[in-house]
């Protein structure tokens, strides 16, 4: 396994761009995956997409049930979301991309998400609260959506100290 370098910035070309379809569900997926999860582990992140390690494809790793007894860290390729209903709730993100960087999204409280797994077996989830929170931020990277683009009207990222 390798740890990844992580591409940070909110103007980064890399991270502004659409994701392509993955259509080859072969070994060096499983490789990406591996290193990936070790990249996001090793920095304290609850998900994280292709696009912020420089791969332009559509995947990525969220921890579901994070904090929890029996939390899991699984990789979605090709994502596609649907949301149940329209009941949203504001809360607070931040981004390994945008290192000290928070601030509070609106984001729909549950979703429904269609993916391949590494195999390319096809996988369906309902999710509600952080899980299914995760998988909007993340999703959103493969379009080149960051969360500040998310933020409300009049709203601005605030930059936190720890």
């Amino acid at each position: 396994m390798a740890k990844l370098k992580i591409i940070t910035g909110l103007d980064n070309p890399i991270l502004r761009k659409v994701s392509e379809p993955v259509k080859n569900f072969d070994k060096s997926l499983k490789k990406l995956v591996k290193d990936m999860k070790e990249t996001m582990t090793s920095a304290s992140g609850l998900g994280l997409a292709a696009p912020q390690v420089g791969e332009n494809v559509r995947m990525f790793l969220i921890t579901l049930d994070y904090g929890k007894a029996g939390q899991k860290l699984i990789a979605l390729f090709n994502p596609e979301i649907t949301y149940p209903d329209n009941k949203m709730e504001i809360d607070e993100e931040g981004c390994l991309s945008l290192p000290g960087m928070y601030g509070k999204v609106e984001r729909y409280v549950n979703c429904v998400v269609e993916f391949k797994d590494v195999d390319g077996h096809n996988q369906v989830l309902k999710l509600s609260g952080l899980n299914a929170r995760e998988v909007q931020h993340e999703n959103d990277h493969l379009d080149g959506i960051m969360f500040p683009d998310r933020m409300g009207k009049g709203s601005k990222t605030e930059d936190l100290l720890f």
